[in-house]
């Protein structure tokens, strides 16, 4: 199976306020939140879709930012990413 995920190349990437969107060579179109990668969540539009495209990866040069096609395809967060409602609880209990 890892395999099969290794010879997954994105086409095309679109990244909105909320979601990521990746084409792969299949046609598949995997999409996640922007929230996963808080580097895409923070930047700027025109930072979030100038993307490079490598072999198994995506660069973006504008925030230092690579993402994996496998960490998409597995569901892999970026370390330190917090669904908003968490961030949400979480700053609510503080202030109590």
């Amino acid at each position: 199976m890892i395999e099969h995920l290794d010879n997954m190349r994105p086409v095309d990437a679109l990244c909105g306020d909320d979601l990521l969107h990746v084409e792969l060579t299949d046609g598949r179109i995997v999409s996640v939140p922007v929230w996963w990668y808080p580097q895409l969540q923070h930047a700027m539009p025109v930072e979030r879709n100038n993307i490079d495209f490598m072999p198994k990866s995506m660069h973006w040069p504008d925030i230092e930012l690579d993402i994996s096609v496998i960490s998409l395809l597995l569901g892999e967060k970026a370390p330190g990413a917090r669904s908003p409602d968490v961030s949400d609880k979480i700053q609510v209990e503080t202030r109590q």
